[in-house]
Formats: C-alpha cells, structure tokens, sequence
C-alpha cells in the first residue's frame, strides 16, 4: 500500500466522482457494496459547517474521506464514515482527517464524540489514542432479502475479490441461491464473474438466501453452517483445499460497508 505525503481541506461539489469511485473501491473489499449515486456524493459534498472533509495527494487527487455530523442540542459529535482508497495504507490517509474533525468538535464545544465503528478493525488503530473506548450496544441489525437476483448481483464483487486473495487455487466456482446462480473463474491472480456458462464447476455451492446473507454478514460461522448441512457443497477437490475456499469466501471478521439491499 502507498504511504505519501498528504493534505486534507474540506469537501467540494467538485469532488463528487473521485467520492463516488474512492469509496466503490473501498467497499468492493467487505460486505455489501452500496448503491450510491453520483448525486449522493453531491449533496454529501454541498453540506456546509466544515465537517466533512477529504484527504489528497500531491496531484490533487482524492484518496479518503471523513463525513460527521454535529448535534448542537446534545453537543454531541458524530464520525459517520471514513472511506480510504485501498491502495493507500488506511492509519496514514484517516488519521489525519480524524484529527482534522476532533478539533473542529472540540471547537464547537462537544461534549460526547461518538465513532460508529460498523464493524471497521482499522478503527482500533486510530481512535484509542484519541481517547474513544468501546461501548457495547443492545442495538439490532435485521436484514431481509426480498429480490434475490439483485441480492446475488450486489455480492459479486466482494466475492470477485476474495477469491482473487485465495493463491494457488484456479478453477470454475458455482454459487446457487434458491435457484438462481452466478459463475466464477479463477486464474492466478485475477477472478470474473459470468452469468452463464457450461463449462464443468470445480466446485459448486449451493445455500439459502438468508444463509448466505448470515455468512456475508458473520453472524453464521461457515465450519457450523457446513457440518450442519446449511451449505451443500458438490465438488472433487480434497477437504483441505475445499475449507480454504469456503473460510476465504467467508471470513468470521469482516467490516459491514452498504447502504440497503
């Protein structure tokens, strides 16, 4: 990852596409690519108050943001998000811009900064030294997949790219879902998603809807789902290399960065 000498400045209307293309890149890595427009990114960026802000390189261009909110009544700040581009070493690019914001809170007299974490592990690298600790929450995440095609459609890319973290393994993978399926080929280092194809599955998978979102999402552990017969797995390869697969296409840790499904 590239670590290089950066400025941060507050966000501009201007900046709404390399927004829009920092953070599809940053969310291709985790669960659930959200389905933001470019006007998203517009009137994320008109937003006035100094409080949402970018980090740049020494061409200008765009390589993480920050957005927070600051409620005036109960003085109380609010780190929404923090997007960096993948390529780029994510402590260098956001610490700065979580300085950058903690001042400005402070400023305004906060007395309460809360960091919604949704799950980010770079988060511990940066805000313990600012003084957040963790707080636990009774608060409840429900989803509920309605469109299963769209559902499918969505997680592709984050499967695309696990699979392109998986070395020494090529092939044809088949993952189907309550009778809909999409196709992928591994080679070196690169996979590609296909609607169709009839060449030979080196390994098919095949799990409901709301077993597939429990794992996307880690609340279901892949060894149990598998043991228990929530996934079917048809393949030839050895069991070594077919756990390899299933553990990489489902990690227990993993940061939630969508926005609906």
């Amino acid at each position: 990852m590239r670590k290089m000498r950066l400025e941060t400045r507050e966000m501009q209307q201007s900046d709404a596409k390399q927004l829009q293309k920092v953070f599809q890149s940053f969310v291709s890595s985790y669960v659930g690519p959200s389905a933001r427009k470019l006007a998203a990114f517009r009137r994320m960026a008109s937003k006035k108050g100094k409080l949402n802000w970018v980090a740049f390189d020494s061409k200008g261009k765009v390589v993480g943001y920050i957005t927070s909110t600051y409620v005036k009544g109960v003085r109380q700040g609010r780190i929404n998000e923090i997007v960096v581009d993948p390529d780029h070493d994510f402590e260098a690019v956001a610490r700065p811009l979580v300085d950058r914001i903690h001042d400005i809170f402070l400023e305004k007299g906060a007395a309460s900064i809360h960091a919604i974490t949704i799950r980010n592990p770079y988060y511990e690298k940066i805000f313990p030294e600012l003084g957040f600790f963790s707080v636990k929450t009774d608060a409840v995440f429900m989803l509920a997949v309605h469109d299963i095609p769209r559902f499918l459609d969505e997680v592709t890319p984050i499967f695309v790219r696990r699979l392109e973290k998986l070395h020494n393994w090529v092939g044809w993978l088949k993952v189907n879902c309550e009778g809909h399926t999409t196709f992928f080929k591994k080679k070196d280092k690169e996979a590609e998603p296909y609607v169709w194809t009839n060449y030979k599955m080196d390994i098919e998978i095949s799990l409901k809807a709301n077993v597939l979102a429990g794992l996307l999402l880690g609340a279901l552990n892949p060894q149990e789902a598998l043991k228990e017969g929530s996934i079917r797995i048809e393949t030839a390869l050895p069991k070594d290399e077919t756990n390899k697969l299933v553990t990489t296409l489902f990690p227990k840790k993993q940061f939630l960065a969508f926005d609906f499904w």
